[in-house]
């Protein structure tokens, strides 16, 4: 839930920080939300505070969480949990006992605790990190001691007098080989430099997360999908075979009513935090748009895998074990396919909307009206 109400401030709740003159806070579980066109926190007992505004600032120590989101972030005081943050100006000069996730233009960095994930334009690393650390900037500064792996994919990467990797460095740049990096820093023989290319594939692999973790993860994923299906093989054979010959059939409009599904859901997000109370059903918006698209992925899968079969001969699954078997095939599919660089997410998204279009289709039967309007 923490990742979930991170990606409502990043995206959807500036919308609400905008709409609102007066800043505005919630108290809720021991949990703190505020909105408004200046959120500044310098007292309380909140365990996780969710901020978003034009300036948002965490000016007293919580033991919980930081999710913030505004056009400048700062967060000036201890945070006991991890801080997840995004902005144009974002600046932690806090301690982070957890680990910490920032995206913005200009990204100033104090002490993180565990492990630091920074986007941005400029990133600039002051304090000491007790993990490993994931860099993707145009410019990067390294002032501090780093005590696991390092991967930074950067045009300038400068290292103050301060900077010691304790781990390995991995650099990638379109010269790798013109980033200059003292041995102060980091000797030469635990440094890997590698072509910017390469860092879509390797950069889950090179901070200290191993591809056995990869390959689980796609195990997981390709059993849960199966597993799933056959359930909905064995409680809604009808309308699965259905969902299936819809996918199959009418791709085109499948696709546009999975779309239109998924954005009225997302959609109805930003609506709800137009106001400080309907934030609170916010994240069940958010999750509703995260089931409909598994769902639709789900779908896809067991789709794509009955097409595949039959393309090779096979007739249409009739018994439950059949569609378990299809549905496996398609996840094994699309995993593969979404681990090709850039092209294969697309793929999988288009997949998973034409099957979502195909669950509306065959659950909603939505038409469109096109009488013409009556007039008096």
């Amino acid at each position: 839930m923490p990742r979930l109400s991170f990606l409502i401030l990043a995206f959807l709740l500036p919308s609400l920080a905008a709409a609102q003159d007066d800043t505005r806070f919630l108290e809720l579980g021991g949990d703190l939300y505020g909105g408004g066109s200046s959120v500044v926190v310098t007292e309380g007992t909140a365990t996780d505070v969710f901020l978003a505004a034009q300036d948002t600032r965490l000016a007293t120590p919580i033991s919980g969480s930081a999710h913030m989101a505004g056009q400048t972030v700062t967060i000036s005081d201890a945070v006991g949990g991890n801080a997840y943050a995004v902005g144009q100006t974002v600046t932690l000069d806090g301690a982070v006992t957890g680990s910490a996730t920032v995206a913005g233009q200009t990204v100033t960095l104090g002490e993180i605790g565990r492990n630091l994930r920074a986007f941005g334009q400029t990133v600039s690393v002051n304090g000491p990190i007790g993990g490993a650390a994931v860099i993707a900037a145009q410019s990067v500064t390294l002032n501090s001691a780093i005590a696991g792996d390092v991967a930074v994919n950067a045009d300038m990467v400068e290292f103050g007098p301060e900077a010691q990797i304790a781990g390995t460095l991995t650099v990638y740049h379109a010269d790798p080989s013109a980033i200059a990096v003292p041995d102060s820093a980091v000797p030469e023989d635990r440094i890997t430099r590698k072509s910017i290319e390469a860092w879509s594939e390797d950069a889950p692999t090179s901070v200290g997360f191993k591809r056995e973790t990869i390959w689980r993860g796609l195990f997981t994923t390709i059993a849960t999908v199966t597993v799933l299906a056959a359930i909905l093989a064995a409680l809604i054979p009808l309308r699965l075979s259905r969902m299936r010959a819809t996918f199959l059939e009418r791709p085109l409009r499948s696709f546009w009513y999975g779309f239109l599904t998924l954005s009225a859901a997302i959609g109805a997000t930003v609506v709800l935090a137009m106001t400080l109370i309907g934030l609170l059903a916010a994240p069940l918006s958010i999750l509703l748009a995260v089931l409909l698209g598994y769902g639709g992925y789900i779908v896809g899968a067991y789709a794509l895998g009955v097409g595949l079969l039959a393309l090779i001969g096979r007739d249409a699954p009739g018994a439950w074990i059949e569609r378990a078997l299809a549905a496996a095939v398609g996840a094994i599919i699309i995993a593969a396919i979404g681990l090709i660089p850039f092209v294969g997410w697309i793929v999988v998204l288009a997949v998973s909307l034409t099957g979502l279009g195909a669950l509306c289709i065959v659950f909603l039967r939505p038409q469109f009206y096109s009488g013409a309007a009556s007039t008096s």
